[in-house]
């Protein structure tokens, strides 16, 4: 009995320890680069280097921002997350991250990752969600909204485990967002005018835990002065899939040493780069048959990925390479929704043509062939306007995991994923003749080392 244990229900010794001598506080960070922006410029904001004992904590940094449009519309269901195209983040010593169509990543995994209520409680005050997951809330024009967006989906914030981020590197950090072009922002009958979407009142909310000079030295003295960082970080690509293609082989260049997953977005392409449609979060499955990767003559899965109507193996696909298939308790904001009743729908800013677009009563998870404006048929749902425009909403995507197995979930010591350095990464998509043109996106989920060597250089460097 000597190998016995008392449960921890009477362990009466157990209290809990004081941490180090240390204080938190919130600092807000204006741009470097001006003061008001529109649709198309650049924010940048420098966080600050060289702060003795300084750490920044990037789960709890977010962007204020106050908008305005000349012209009523309505948001993307991302919410105020569509007005950044791309994220760049870099030090003078190494570029962290570059991440091409951040809104519409963002867009994606909001809809994997959030619940309905998210959306319609948190969500709706910070970002201008909605709960009903096919579209964000409605402005008027002229209107003055301002949104805290949270700077997610970088290596900075994707720590394993979470890690702090040394505030006393010998150089600042630089944050570049690029803002979307107005016809890509939201859903409006008619096209911003003159500067589109204008921007102000941007400030970088973040939180410093400031280590007692004590506190700080036994850290240094325990990492020896080299900080490493294990992150993920993504990287995009990009192709057409023509109308009525059967196949599409797509060469997606991405050249890393620890690949996680992919994640493959399909939209119809009259749905992109106007107005008059919800440009970011407008899905579809593109009639896809079937689909893998192509990696070194090696073919992953080994055998292809069936998608139909119902979805149920590429969403089960999807779920492992996120390492929630067993999650039972994982929220969504999609479904294979089965379309009821037409529903009017009145909240949506400016009806094309005179006529309110329509919706289902469900988010659908598959977005069928293109339809008769005016008309509900299939999973479309439109009035008034284009096929594949309007509120013609669909939720489908699909990702492929590419890590061996040796860890579950995220590992804070083990690279899993495939080395795809000096490799060809092939997209081999099978489709039972697509009805409309669509944009092919793919993002990498891969590993970072981010690493801060203070008795060296003193700037962070990043190996991938």
């Amino acid at each position: 009995m000597s190998d016995a244990v008392f449960s921890e229900s009477l362990a009466y010794n157990q209290v809990k320890r004081r941490a180090v001598s240390a204080r938190s506080y919130r600092v807000k960070t204006p741009p470097t680069n001006g003061t008001s922006f529109t649709s198309g410029q650049v924010i940048q904001i420098d966080l600050a280097g060289n702060l003795a004992g300084t750490y920044y904590d990037m789960s709890s940094m977010y962007l204020k921002i106050k908008v305005i449009a000349p012209l009523a519309y309505t948001l993307d269901r991302c919410g105020a997350l569509g007005f950044f195209r791309r994220l760049q983040i870099s030090t003078a010593g190494a570029q962290i991250a570059d991440i091409s169509n951040w809104n519409l990543l963002a867009t994606t995994m909001l809809d994997t990752d959030s619940t309905g209520e998210w959306k319609a409680g948190y969500g709706a005050v910070m970002l201008g969600t909605q709960g009903d997951a096919l579209r964000g809330q409605s402005v008027a024009g002229l209107a003055e909204r301002v949104y805290a967006v949270p700077i997610v989906l970088n290596p900075l914030f994707n720590t394993t485990p979470h890690r702090l981020i040394p505030g006393f590197s010998l150089s600042s950090i630089q944050i570049r967002l690029t803002l979307e072009d107005a016809v890509n922002c939201a859903f409006s009958a008619a096209a911003q005018t003159g500067t589109g979407f204008a921007f102000s009142d941007v400030e970088l909310c973040a939180m410093i835990t400031e280590l007692s000079p004590m506190a700080q030295a036994q850290v240094d003295a325990s990492t020896g002065g080299k900080y490493n960082i294990l992150a993920t970080s993504f990287m995009n690509s990009g192709a057409t899939l023509p109308a009525a293609a059967t196949r599409l082989t797509a060469n997606l260049g991405f050249s890393m040493s620890s690949l996680e997953r992919i994640i493959a977005v399909h939209r119809p392409t009259a749905s992109v780069d106007v107005g008059d449609a919800f440009s970011l979060g407008n899905r579809t499955t593109a009639t896809l048959a079937s689909f893998q990767y192509l990696i070194n003559a090696e073919s992953y899965p080994a055998r292809p990925v069936a998608v139909d109507a119902q979805g149920a193996e590429s969403t089960a696909e999807m779920l492992i390479a996120d390492h929630s298939l067993v999650d039972f308790k994982k929220g969504s904001c999609f479904n294979n929704g089965v379309v009821g009743a037409a529903l009017v729908d009145t909240a949506c800013v400016g009806a094309i043509s005179g006529a309110a677009p329509q919706v289902a009563k469900s988010p659908c998870f598959t977005l069928g062939a293109a339809v008769v404006p005016g008309t509900l048929a299939g999973n479309n749902t439109i009035a008034g306007a284009a096929a594949g425009r309007g509120s013609n909403i669909g939720t489908f995507v699909c990702a492929t995991d590419f890590e061996n197995g040796l860890s579950v979930g995220k590992s804070a010591t083990i690279y899993s994923g495939i080395s795809t350095i000096a490799s060809n990464v092939q997209w081999l998509g099978n489709y039972t003749a697509a009805a409309e043109a669509c944009a092919v996106d793919w993002f990498a989920c891969y590993s970072v080392l981010i690493s801060l060597d203070m008795r060296g250089s003193g700037v962070f460097s990043v190996s991938v």
